[in-house]
């Protein structure tokens, strides 16, 4: 027999092994039912196609907001934000938290698209709307097209992290044998300017180590820079909004803009063609410090010509005419068979066509405003004197646009506000002396294409300031062609700088005649 105090210490165990076995093995079950329903959750949202997830993967997906649906779960089993319902049109709503209620009806699309840059902000899909369709990588396919001469492109499927701060976006093929390469590409419709800004583009091999993904969206990605031309309101359409529709229209609003070399004036005045292309939120790619990973990135934009649409270069088969009637959805126009202001109102035997005559502000300009206006007005035209500037206020000057039967202006950039008019409006194109090689293509075949008429006017050496100014002899005057061969520098300086015109409204009298006829 051992002693009475071993005795003590050997019975004290038992009783600590009967008081707490049951609640030990209740706890036990408790773990392993918790190890299957969270091994479901992570089957949904794997970590790591290729492998084990690192315990860096593991904390990151413990603690960022996956974008596939689903809100994350705060501890104490709040909801982490509302979910998204879907509303009538395909409009989404937020959906009411238990105990809540819901006033119905659909969010306006301001309320949905925030406007300002969000470092943080993540996407969810929706419920019920058309749903991104997983591309599936090309076996043997170039991940990167540099051979177009207007823009470079890179389409990666599959695998793909942004990283913003290093201007870096890293691709993980499904073949592991696949050797590393790398792209630096100028992420903009005009790769010829060397001040684009440029993003790198990796493509790992397995012997690369993958960083840990800290933000997951279940929605592809377009990477695209801002700067070069924009501020002059032609290159905003034709190197960045007619080329980011091209690239991210076909993805119904389901995509994320990374937007590097950020212009917040940018995004804030053309935010009702932002919010018609995404519905999600904008991301400064420069300044975010995230590793996101998307199931598809296209970085840079595909652009076919200026501000023109090629329909055979497209799946889709866009042309400039679903460009020009996507921006007035976006502004809330009137629909496309609405006939032009003046047609829609010829009942009304007070009612005059009415043409927007653009001022322009320093090259260029009317040098006889006060006797183009008389003639207009003498030929029939209720007149609306504008000079849209780089900080118009969109929202008040497109019904403006939309209430008029034609716009007329000397070429320049003020022009490209057609894009805002009904179809069978009339462009009247005022072409200055020596640049009549370039008008067809910066503003004739765009107007056409976009379900336009369009009434090309040349002026004469008479009508140019440069007559006084240079003399007859000069070869400003005598020989435009040199001067054009000479370089566009040349061709800037002489006929788009130095130029103003004194229009002849009696010479200039038929082409209006011609603009009545396809208005009434």
């Amino acid at each position: 027999m051992g002693s009475p105090k071993v005795g003590r210490t050997m019975g004290k165990q038992r009783i600590c092994r009967r008081r707490f076995s049951g609640p030990f093995a209740a706890v036990l079950v408790a773990a392993v039912l918790a190890v299957v329903v969270f091994s479901n959750l992570f089957a949904q949202y794997p970590i790591d196609t290729r492998g084990s997830p690192n315990k860096e993967d593991r904390a990151a997906i413990s603690n960022q907001e996956l974008d596939a649906g689903n809100s994350v779960a705060k501890p104490n089993g709040a909801f982490q934000g509302t979910m998204p319902a879907v509303g009538e049109g395909g409009m989404t709503t937020a959906a009411p938290s238990q105990g809540g209620r819901s006033t119905g009806g659909s969010e306006p699309a301001e309320k949905q698209f925030p406007l300002e840059y969000q470092e943080g902000e993540e996407t969810t899909t929706k419920s019920g709307l058309v749903q991104y369709t997983k591309c599936t990588p090309g076996t043997g396919t170039t991940i990167c097209d540099l051979s177009n001469q207007r823009y470079d492109i890179c389409e990666l499927c599959g695998d793909a992290r942004t990283i913003g701060h290093s201007s870096t976006v890293m691709y993980f093929p499904q073949s592991l044998a696949s050797s590393g390469e790398e792209w630096s590409i100028p992420a903009q419709s005009r790769k010829s300017l060397p001040w684009i800004k440029k993003v790198t583009v990796e493509s790992q091999n397995s012997s690369q180590l993958e960083p840990s993904c800290t933000s997951r969206h279940a929605i592809p990605a377009i990477v695209f820079a801002l700067g070069g031309f924009t501020g002059n309101v032609w290159h905003d359409f034709s190197d960045v909004l007619v080329p980011l529709f091209l690239t991210a229209h076909q993805f119904d609003r389901d995509v994320q803009l990374l937007i590097t070399n950020n212009q917040p004036w940018f995004i804030k005045k053309y935010s009702a063609i932002f919010s018609r292309l995404t519905r999600h939120a904008i991301i400064d790619f420069d300044a975010d410090n995230k590793v996101r990973c998307y199931p598809q990135v296209i970085v840079g934009l595909r652009s076919h010509r200026d501000l023109g649409i090629d329909p055979n270069s497209m799946p889709q088969n866009y042309t400039m005419t679903d460009f020009r009637l996507f921006v007035r959805e976006a502004y809330g126009l009137p629909a496309p068979e609405m006939d032009i202001p003046y047609k829609a109102n010829k009942d009304d035997p007070e009612k005059k066509p009415r043409i927007m005559l653009i001022d322009r502000g320093k090259t260029r300009r009317f040098m006889n405003m006060p006797d183009v206006i008389q003639g207009l007005e003498w030929f029939g035209f209720e007149v609306v004197k504008a000079d849209p500037r780089m900080d118009s206020n969109l929202d008040e000057f497109v019904p403006l646009v939309d209430s008029c039967d034609a716009i007329m202006g000397v070429h320049g950039a003020g022009l490209t506000n057609m894009v805002f008019l009904r179809s069978g409006a009339v462009l009247v194109h005022i072409v200055p002396y020596g640049i009549e090689f370039m008008a067809s293509g910066f503003y004739g075949t765009p107007a056409m294409d976009m379900g336009l008429r369009h009434v090309q006017y040349s002026i004469s050496r008479d009508e140019s300031t440069l007559l006084d100014k240079y003399g007859e002899n000069h070869t400003v005057i005598k020989d435009p062609e040199a001067i054009r061969k000479s370089g566009w520098e040349k061709v800037g300086e002489f006929y788009m700088t130095k130029q103003d015109i004194e229009l002849n409204m009696t010479r200039f009298g038929p082409s209006l005649l011609k603009a009545i006829e396809f208005i009434t």
